[in-house]
């Protein structure tokens, strides 16, 4: 079953699973005589403990552990869904789980103890994000290079209603055209209208309604004039190795990874190549350069708004960014950081709970190690802590 290629899917690739950590928590160096102000998580999902960091809790594949989770969590307060991208696989809970909470069923898989991948109505291969709207399930099956669509909630590993990105569910053939994807690594529905990030192509798609039928062509691509280019670009109108999309249906947030920084469209466009409104984490359309600060990103993979606040995954400084408001201007500065100082945002180090610029030996309740999923419901904020094989919630 051929698997297409990403620079992140390689970087960060099942095989390359961090080792186990297993002493002491914030067992790095000399600590500081000053306490750092980091933000604890309320609950952990797929570890037994906060100290605990390593893929599917250092055994076999099981109903309790995750490895190198990637997209956001999906839940509409009852039900809960992970994507579990390192054992090919999406982890589907009756209610919002605990640390001892295992998954009440799988998609993708035959059972909750296998993890191969694979093409087929009830298979996946490195599926990189879960959402849930209008009681829709949508997953990105990146390594089968589609998009899924149950239109009620699955239970069981059932087959999905509909795929685009390809002409059937037995089908895995990447391309660059309306109608094909390359990688999706996120898939949302908002006011009746399909996006997906379409990683590889370096584009955002947009279906004007959701598609009822498979391999139904999308009706606007951003980041590209056409739909047959691919070129990774910059600028208000150009995108580079897209992740994560946050849309109300009304305004649109795309996580432009390759380029550090954060894509605001004050409308939701309904035609080709429109341009952005405002950047974030950068000083405008035309800077790319990697930072860290309280208006810096590194490699953002995850967003997510209630509305009015925007929280932004910021991988590569192991940490998540709180925006108060949607800008008005480009260069937004952040108003609080998960995962590190809250009294300074120059701290970029993984799992360095005592903030001493050493990375600790196990991870704690406050530490992030490549945030890559952000998602908020009632208040509460979910981060998906990759290199953690972990869910945290947070007091949103």
């Amino acid at each position: 079953m051929p698997v297409s290629s990403s620079p992140f899917r390689r970087l960060l690739a099942p095989s390359l699973l961090l080792s186990v950590l297993s002493l002491a928590a914030c067992g790095g160096g000399g600590g500081s005589d000053d306490t750092p102000d980091l933000i604890s998580a309320t609950r952990v999902i797929g570890q037994a403990d906060y100290v605990s960091g390593s893929a599917n809790r250092g055994g076999a594949v099981s109903a309790l552990g995750i490895a190198q989770p990637l997209g956001p969590i999906a839940t509409d307060g009852s039900r809960f869904f992970i994507a579990d991208y390192g054992n090919h696989r999406v982890l589907g809970y009756a209610e919002i789980p605990t640390a001892t909470t295992p998954a009440l069923f799988v998609l993708g898989q035959d059972s909750a103890a296998d993890s191969t991948p694979g093409t087929g109505p009830t298979r996946m291969a490195l599926p990189a994000s879960v959402a849930i709207a209008d009681g829709r399930l949508i997953v990105a099956d990146a390594g089968n290079n589609r998009v899924l669509i149950w239109n009620r909630l699955p239970v069981g590993n059932t087959p999905p209603d509909v795929v685009v990105g390809q002409v059937d569910l037995l089908t895995d053939d990447p391309g660059t055209a309306a109608d094909k994807l390359s990688f999706p690594v996120a898939a949302t529905i908002a006011n009746n209208r399909l996006i997906v990030s379409d990683q590889n192509n370096n584009r955002v798609l947009i279906w004007n309604t959701v598609p009822t039928a498979n391999g139904t062509p999308a009706d606007v691509v951003l980041g590209q004039q056409t739909f047959t280019t691919s070129v990774a670009d910059d600028e208000e109108d150009g995108l580079n190795s897209p992740a994560g999309i946050w849309s109300d249906g009304f305004r649109l947030l795309v996580a432009d990874s390759g380029n550090n920084r954060v894509l605001v469209w004050s409308q939701l466009p309904r035609s080709s190549g429109a341009n952005a409104s405002f950047v974030i984490g950068q000083s405008d359309f035309s800077r790319v350069t990697a930072g860290v600060g309280q208006g810096a990103l590194r490699t953002p993979f995850g967003v997510a708004s209630d509305g009015t606040r925007i929280w932004i995954a910021d991988s590569g400084n192991n940490r998540v960014l709180e925006f108060d408001a949607f800008p008005i201007a480009n260069n937004a500065l952040a108003v609080d950081v998960y995962g590190q100082d809250r009294d300074s945002f120059s701290a970029r180090l993984p799992n360095d709970d005592d903030q001493d610029g050493v990375t600790d030996d196990t991870p704690s309740a406050r530490t992030l190690s490549s945030a890559t999923g952000v998602s908020v419901f009632a208040n509460v904020l979910y981060v998906v802590d990759r290199n953690n094989h972990r869910v945290l919630a947070f007091p949103g």
